[in-house]
């Protein structure tokens, strides 16, 4: 529980440079090191993070990386207690094995999403 807690803590500091744009839809985060999605990796460096909504309840986010081909996943919204990211910006990452695995992407202003990784 204790690496789980400094590797959120870590993700919340590599997103310390997040900002918003203009939309409330999309961010920019750097991360420091590769961060998976999915099984696809994305390497270290600025991403920036769109969030699509498709014709029915379906959330996608499209994930694009300087050098790396753009990595569609889909998400789930995550509500109340959940979603409680504050006004600010940031990422949830998760161990998994030797890498890092994007989790969760809070918008600011209680919006949240969950990736619906496939393991």
């Amino acid at each position: 529980m204790k690496l789980f807690t400094t590797f959120c803590c870590a993700a919340l500091a590599l997103c310390g440079g997040a900002f918003a744009q203009p939309s409330a839809d999309h961010i920019t985060v750097r991360f420091n090191t590769p961060v998976m999605v999915g099984e696809t990796t994305l390497p270290a460096g600025n991403c920036d993070i769109q969030v699509m909504r498709g014709s029915s309840d379906s959330i996608i986010l499209i994930l694009r990386s300087q050098g790396a081909p753009a990595i569609t996943a889909l998400a789930s919204h995550l509500s109340g207690s959940d979603a409680n990211a504050g006004e600010n910006a940031s990422v949830v990452l998760t161990h998994r094995g030797n890498a890092l695995q994007l989790d969760q992407i809070m918008m600011g202003g209680h919006t949240g999403y969950q990736l619906n990784n496939v393991d």
